[in-house]
């Protein structure tokens, strides 16, 4: 019973350093359930929804017309599901806001109601949640489109416009910009100039979907063909979900590390501080097993709380995060929230457990020895040199810069506990300024650099007409990279494309990271975009081999560049070859890069406006850049709570020699230099190392996601972003200083004379 008083009396008078370890333990906890279960309702919403409302196995578009009975011969012969859906895009309000207004189906991407009702008359339409919520729209208004006044009657979601792009080749979603929609069909005719027939497909397995491709292509022009896997609109979702697991461990495991090795701290120098309290108990009967429940106390107390608060944190934050992860994407809330018991089992007993076995081995040792030795004061009179010492270097300067040596040499567990919390909040806010400059380095690189034409004039079909002066004719089609240098080369599930170019265009200037022009070398080979290059580790001068997704026809090239173009899966080369591996016509092209807007017509499929998606990009990765200032603050918390815990205990250590310096006339500034200050060049060499490490870092995770993303970003750091993370670390720290120096002034001096009388 006396034990147990005494436990309470200890939190008291310790609390700001055990409190700041239960904070620590929470963030762990915290950060790892609220993502795995705001993750795992995720991913439950997205089966639920594409297995329940028929998502898409594949989507194709001709350029003739179907016969009303082909789709059920196809169907009957290869055992398949086929729908045809109309869409049309018309402006909303003005011209720098599209909707894409869709036909009903009843089979596949079947549309779900989150409120109120899909249409079912002319005149009714019903939009996604996030463009009605982005423009001010509630079900029961009327909004005009093309002078036509339309009246919404409910939100709708559909399966294979999870993540809301206009074009595949988008990166970010934005409902300011673009929004889709659902109307009947004689609405959507009689509202849009132009309206495109999907042809859906649902049932079929890869190789089954490959044999139906390659019948379409014999009979009819095929003007795109998209499996499931290759659509950003459903798989950005999968590349989060994927993509997440690793942040899932990796950042809450290393806060917890930090946790409990400032634990196994604490609890190492209670008991060297009460070294003869525990003997005198020994000697008056109490067992080691008593003892070591006693001290064992400690660490449940602190596990227990930490866990379960930041379980019942984690489970109450992944609420809101699997909210916003569903409106990002357009996801329903079908359901609306997931218990995964495996991760509350991990959360709360996992922690909980490392920490008890940790604090075990550190108090096992001392418990160890006999009630005599205990009660001896601990041996200090070798005054044992430490390796850092012994250097002559080491014992020249004044007494304040020797002492300061002296300190930092004989404290090495403290330094390296001070090095990895820097190091840690160091490499948090490298990666916030890598993104925050990369969402640059993507728009300058690819839209602005390479890509300088204004627009670009897709068509349904083969066109042979002469360009005008300002346009580029050029050619695209799927293509898909089979072998490398002769072995076998990896799979890419998303859409790769090839495209046919002239060398001399002005309107794409192939660069490489150097800024050198690739144009010229497309004669002797093919050029890859960086994603490419980077999901199947290719090098200038690697030998590929390309085959057609039309006719399945092969041909070797040699990659003669890597260009900075940081979007999309794409392969370079002369129109001329790529007309003949296409099997097409000399001469002919499928699409065009102008200056100025081209007319529309009806062969034209549709008209990318490069501003428009540079806008789209800016717009939409603004929150990107402001999440950078949330990794600061994030940072600069665990920063503040890491080295003040530290520099506290090591002002507790040093309370007899602050109170000595004290009696000899030092003033509190002078002793805070002696004892707190002496970890700044830890600091700054956490910081350092810190750099390398974060970049080599990012750079890693970025590579292990461009597969499943389709974009690299460039990882570039300028001095100014450097000097930036410098000032928060250094302010960080100085915080954690000031904190400390107001328990060093509470230190009396009577401490000296106690430590004597000891």
């Amino acid at each position: 019973m006396i034990l147990r008083k005494s436990i309470l009396r200890q939190f008291k008078e310790k609390k700001f350093q055990y409190f700041g370890v239960i904070i620590l333990l929470m963030l762990s906890i915290m950060l790892y359930v609220s993502m795995s279960m705001g993750i795992s309702t995720l991913d439950n919403r997205n089966d639920q929804f594409k297995e329940e409302f028929m998502q898409e196995d594949f989507h194709m578009i001709l350029a003739n017309k179907l016969s009303s009975d082909q789709l059920e011969k196809w169907e009957k012969e290869y055992n398949l599901s086929l729908e045809e859906r109309l869409y049309g895009d018309v402006s909303y309000k003005d011209s720098d806001t599209t909707l894409r207004l869709f036909s009903k189906t009843t089979e596949i991407n079947i549309p779900y109601a989150s409120k109120g009702k899909l249409p079912e008359e002319a005149g009714e339409v019903a939009l996604s949640p996030v463009f009605a919520k982005a423009h001010n729209i509630a079900v029961g208004d009327e909004i005009d489109i093309n002078n036509r006044t339309l009246q919404v009657t409910g939100f709708m979601y559909i399966p294979d416009y999870i993540y809301v792009l206009e074009r595949e080749s988008d990166l970010l979603s934005d409902p300011n910009t673009f929004g889709i929609g659902m109307t009947a069909e004689n609405t959507l005719q009689s509202i849009t100039d132009k309206t495109v027939a999907q042809i859906l497909g649902h049932g079929t397995s890869d190789e089954e979907s490959n044999t139906f491709k390659s019948a379409v292509t014999e009979n009819y022009s095929l003007l795109k063909w998209m499996n499931q896997e290759e659509n950003p609109r459903i798989q950005f979702v999968e590349s989060e979900i994927e993509s997440s697991e690793t942040m899932i461990t990796t950042l809450p495991l290393f806060i917890l590390a930090l946790s409990v090795l400032m634990v196994l701290m604490i609890m190492k120098r209670r008991l060297e501080m009460q070294r003869k309290e525990i003997g005198t108990m020994k000697a008056l009967g109490y067992r080691n097993r008593e003892l070591t429940k006693y001290y064992m106390t400690y660490a449940t107390i602190i596990g227990l709380i930490g866990s379960f608060l930041g379980v019942a944190a984690g489970a109450g934050l992944s609420i809101p995060i699997t909210d916003l992860y569903s409106n990002y994407f357009n996801l329903p809330s079908i359901s609306y929230f997931d218990w995964d018991p495996k991760v509350l089992v991990i959360g709360f007993f996992v922690p909980n457990v490392i920490l008890l076995i940790m604090t075990y081995f550190v108090i096992r040792k001392p418990l160890q020895q006999s009630p005599l030795d205990l009660l001896r004061p601990k041996d200090t009179s070798k005054g044992k040199k430490s390796l850092l010492e012994r250097f002559p270097i080491m014992n020249k300067g004044s007494f304040i810069s020797r002492f300061r040596i002296r300190l930092l040499a004989r404290s090495k567990a403290r330094a390296f506990y001070i090095l990895l919390g820097v190091m840690f909040s160091s490499i948090l806010l490298i990666f916030g300024a890598t993104m925050y400059k990369g969402m640059d380095g993507i728009v300058n690189s690819t839209y602005k650099d390479i890509m300088t034409y204004n627009y670009a004039a897709h068509y349904k079909s083969l066109q042979q007409a002469d360009t005008d002066q300002g346009e580029s004719p050029f050619t695209v089609a799927e293509a898909e990279i089979t072998r490398i240098n002769g072995e076998k080369a990896k799979t890419i599930e998303q859409q790769s494309m090839i495209y046919g170019i002239e060398p001399e265009t002005e309107h794409i200037q192939l660069q490489n990271v150097d800024g050198k022009l690739l144009n010229s070398t497309l004669k002797n080979g093919v050029v890859v975009s960086e994603p490419f290059a980077s999901a199947l580790g290719l090098s200038k001068g690697d030998t590929i081999t390309l085959k057609n997704a039309y006719n399945n026809k092969t041909i070797k090239k040699e990659v003669t560049g890597i260009a900075k173009v940081f979007i999309g899966f794409s392969i370079y080369s002369e129109r001329e070859e790529i007309n003949e591996f296409l099997g097409y016509p000399k001469g002919v092209y499928t699409a065009k890069w102008t200056e100025a807007l081209p007319e529309y017509s009806e062969d034209v499929l549709f008209i990318e406006d490069k501003q428009d998606i540079i806008e789209n990009f800016e717009s939409t990765s603004s929150l990107t850049r402001y999440s950078v200032f949330g990794i600061a603050g994030f940072a600069f918390l665990i920063g503040v709570i890491v080295l003040t815990l530290i520099t506290n205990l090591i002002v507790e250590e040093n309370s007899p020699s602050i109170s000595l310096f004290k009696v000899m006339g030092y003033n509190d500034k002078e002793i805070s230099r002696l004892i707190i200050n002496v970890y700044t060049p830890i600091v700054l060499l956490g910081f350092i190392l810190s750099v390398p490490i974060g970049i080599l870092s990012i750079d890693q995770l970025m590579n292990s996601i461009v597969e499943q993303t389709g974009f690299a970003m460039p990882v570039q750091l300028n001095w100014l972003m450097i000097l930036v993370s410098l000032v928060i670390i250094l302010l960080t720290y100085y915080v954690s200083v000031f904190f400390s120096r107001r328990k060093l002034k509470n230190v009396s001096l009577q401490e000296a004379l106690k430590k004597q009388q000891d």
